[in-house]
């Protein structure tokens, strides 16, 4: 259960990402690469301060997983942003997060853990309700801003599938890595796209930029990235869609957006899924049979 509220609160911190960013005066791509030079750092300083022993050998063993893995984190919220310019950031949010959908296909092949009928019809509701929640209205689809969302999917699918095959590397360092590989992807993006990499000029653009920067990326990733690897691909995948729904959520109380009757049906079926489809790993057990990862 540990495992289950650590992951599930990174995606809730990861769900105020939007009502922080609202203060910060930078482009998208600008915070990205933010946070991830100064989360990188942060969690450096806190490796340094706590003296955490690297187990050098994991390290060797997994650096290749640890460097695809940290490629895929940078490229896939470049990818993001890049989709949120070339259609609608619903339909930009939509076809990001078919990335659990993908991570649930490929997980008897790559990851060997077997899924239920009662996992995807789950998975259905829940995309099912993250539809009615974004709302699909104009979408401004274009064919490249849906291959370029299809590639951000692709490459957070990626991210989980190389976190769940990393082994002997604990949550910390684990980290660290990847945030700092993601800052060497992220930094060239943004000085050759034209950005600039600094923080805003007002006190509260700052402040907030920090908070994102150490609470909802070193944090939060080091909780998401911690917990990820002892959690099944079923649950991962599932309980992935709680960050775009509780983001509107908390856009609608903090920010005052609108939600309407239909977004909230959305969110409601969006956790209604997630629990049920999370369910059939306890009724696999029930029935004497086990759960994979668990």
């Amino acid at each position: 259960m540990k495992n289950y509220a650590m992951y599930i609160a990174s995606l809730l911190i990861f769900g105020t990402n939007g009502v922080i960013s609202a203060f910060i005066e930078l482009t998208s791509e600008e915070i990205v690469c933010m946070r991830t030079l100064v989360g990188s750092a942060a969690l450096i300083l806190v490796m340094l301060a706590g003296r955490v022993k690297l187990d050098r050998l994991a390290l060797r063993r997994e650096a290749a997983k640890l460097i695809a893995a940290g490629v895929c984190l940078g490229v896939n919220w470049a990818l993001l942003f890049e989709a949120y310019k070339l259609m609608s950031v619903s339909m930009a949010t939509l076809t990001y997060y078919l990335a659990p959908v993908i991570v649930l296909l490929v997980s008897p092949l790559l990851l060997g853990e077997k899924q239920g009928a009662r996992a995807y019809t789950g998975m259905a509701a829940a995309v099912a309700g993250l539809a009615l929640a974004v709302g699909v209205g104009d979408t401004g689809v274009t064919g490249r801003g849906l291959l370029v969302g299809l590639g951000s999917a692709c490459f957070y699918a990626s991210l989980i599938i190389f976190n769940k095959k990393i082994t002997g590397v604990s949550g910390l360092p684990l980290t660290v890595i990847e945030m700092a590989v993601a800052a060497c992807v992220m930094t060239p993006y943004v000085l050759l796209t034209g950005g600039r990499i600094g923080f805003p000029a007002d006190t509260a653009g700052t402040l907030a930029l920090l908070t994102l920067c150490l609470v909802n990326t070193g944090l939060a990733c080091f909780m998401y990235f911690s917990s990820m690897n002892r959690l099944p691909a079923r649950a991962v995948a599932l309980f992935g869609y709680v960050d775009p729904v509780s983001a509107l959520i908390f856009s609608a109380i903090f920010l005052h957006e609108s939600m309407g009757p239909v977004q909230l049906l959305g969110a409601a079926l969006v956790f209604a899924g997630a629990a049920w489809g999370q369910g059939g790993a306890k009724a696999e057990r029930a029935a004497g049979g086990r759960a994979p990862g668990l």
